[in-house]
């Protein structure tokens, strides 16, 4: 039978034994076990469908678009550190909120939280606070511009169990043939993990929320089934997203 995956706040601020709950803090970190996933790992373009490894991918996509092309377009990387990377081609027209949209769609939503964009002097919000920070601006602002401004935005999704992302500029491209204002043009490959208690090599299907404080709750399949929080029902998925085992994230 399958499991129940957790809808709530998954492991971050979830109630541990004695009715203590854990501070939320930011991505999972597997240590060893995310060097294992990067290694030799790539990716798909997703112009030609070709794998290509992440230290090549840059240029790969780059050649698909005329560089200082028409439109105003841009090539973004958006980095969500470990194996999690992937390239968006920003139009002319794109708004931040168009990119957010994109990155929310691909790595991140799980609940609806807030994001964020920020160059260090303004922070560019999803929805305003209301508080009146004069550095506070909404997302309909045009991407490529303050892109090329910047260099390079911190994103944010969700600031209490928060996942933060690098986006960097990579170059100016042609904006021709765009359907979209924003456009996925290559991301990772899915990483595969060992299973924590086993060892069971890229078999690891399963987090379990508690264990993951500890750096493992990686669990195969069978493993899943006797793990000793198996009872809970709060397994999250392991899937393609630097958001992985966090709030209520599935993919």
């Amino acid at each position: 039978a399958g499991r129940r995956r957790t809808s709530g706040r998954g492991w971050a601020g979830r109630p541990r034994a004695g009715g203590q709950g854990r501070r939320a803090s930011g991505p999972l970190k597997y240590g060893a076990l995310i060097a294992q996933a990067m290694a030799g790992r790539g990716g798909t373009c997703m112009v030609c469908d070709e794998k290509v490894s992440a230290q090549k991918m840059e240029a790969h996509v780059l050649g698909h678009f005329e560089k200082g092309g028409s439109g105003g377009a841009c090539l973004v990387e958006a980095n969500g550190g470990g194996p999690y990377w992937l390239y968006a081609r920003v139009s002319g027209r794109a708004k931040l909120g168009d990119l957010d949209g994109l990155l929310r769609k691909v790595w991140v939503e799980c609940c609806g939280h807030l994001s964020s964009f920020s160059d260090g002097n303004s922070t560019y919000l999803s929805m305003k606070s209301g508080f009146g920070d004069p550095g506070e601006k909404t997302m309909k602002v045009n991407a490529a511009k303050v892109l090329a401004d910047s260099g390079e935005l911190a994103y944010t999704y969700d600031f209490g169990t928060s996942t933060t992302l690098g986006v960097r500029l990579v170059g100016m491209c042609s904006g021709a043939g765009m359907k979209k204002p924003v456009e996925l043009a290559a991301r990772n490959s899915a990483a595969k993990y060992n299973c924590s208690e086993c060892g069971a090599k890229g078999a690891a299907a399963e987090i379990c929320p508690e264990c993951a404080w500890d750096g493992g709750g990686l669990l195969c399949a069978g493993c899943a089934e006797k793990h000793e929080h198996g009872d809970e029902d709060s397994y999250l998925p392991v899937v393609n997203s630097p958001r992985m085992g966090m709030c209520g994230y599935t993919g």
